[in-house]
């Protein structure tokens, strides 16, 4: 900053307390789900009783829900190392006792029922699992193709912010309707997961992630109105026409 010679200047400071980067949050939260489910999902000594130990699920839609489970968490620890840019470098220390409570506690939650010895497959079967794959799947796809779209709208090292747009990619045209379709398509991948295992807990997770992405996504809505005034105005934040 420069200032004319013979100016007075006061400088202000905040304490905002003990922080911690963001990406030591989002690799911590996410590193913790996928190695507590596959504690379950391998049944280790002391979770099922003795003659349970390290045996398998007979029912192929409790492997296909691991392997759906791990690659969610897979996905979004790479995503956090390459392809998410943040605008703000820090957040409090607090916040990952917090986010690790949630994401840690809920897959415990779900692991814990959809690995059990007496857990129950879907009622209707393969069929039912075969659409909540179809829906898991093309909701991953979506998200990350979401993801990439708001990474390449912010060079690297910027805090620069542009109104997002459709590009060439199909699962970008949401952007069309909502202004956050990254929490859309999040959204739509737990209704799968909870559809293809048809497990209270993971409805409840889901639940809970609605509420709080919702929450985010009316936020960045009104921050989109506020800063760019020929924002489009048929966009809804998170549900098409909705909400």
């Amino acid at each position: 900053m420069k200032l004319p010679v013979g100016t007075t200047a006061t400088l202000y400071f905040r304490d905002l307390g003990a922080q911690i980067s963001w990406v030591t949050v989002f690799l911590t939260e996410y590193a913790g789900p996928l190695f507590i489910y596959l504690l379950f999902y391998f049944r280790v000594p002391f979770i099922y009783g003795h003659k349970y130990d390290f045996t398998s699920s007979r029912h192929t839609v409790v492997h296909l829900a691991c392997i759906c489970h791990s690659f969610h968490y897979v996905k979004r620890l790479l995503e956090t190392l390459f392809v998410h840019r943040f605008s703000h470098g820090t957040m409090p220390l607090r916040n990952i006792f917090k986010n690790c409570t949630y994401y840690w506690g809920f897959a415990a939650w779900m692991a814990y029922y959809i690995n059990h010895p007496l857990y129950t497959p879907p009622t209707y079967g393969a069929q039912q699992v075969k659409l909540a794959l179809a829906i898991f799947v093309i909701c991953q796809l979506g998200n990350f193709s979401i993801h990439m779209a708001l990474r390449d709208l912010r060079p690297a090292g910027s805090k620069t912010r542009k109104i997002p747009y459709p590009t060439k990619n199909p699962f970008t045209w949401l952007f069309l309707l909502v202004s956050c379709p990254n929490y859309t398509y999040e959204m739509g991948s737990w209704i799968g997961f909870a559809i293809m295992t048809q497990c209270l807990p993971v409805a409840l997770f889901s639940l809970a992630g609605f509420i709080q992405m919702t929450i985010w996504a009316k936020g960045k809505h009104r921050s989109y109105l506020k800063e760019f005034r020929d924002y489009p105005p048929l966009r809804m934040p998170i549900i098409p026409f909705l909400l």
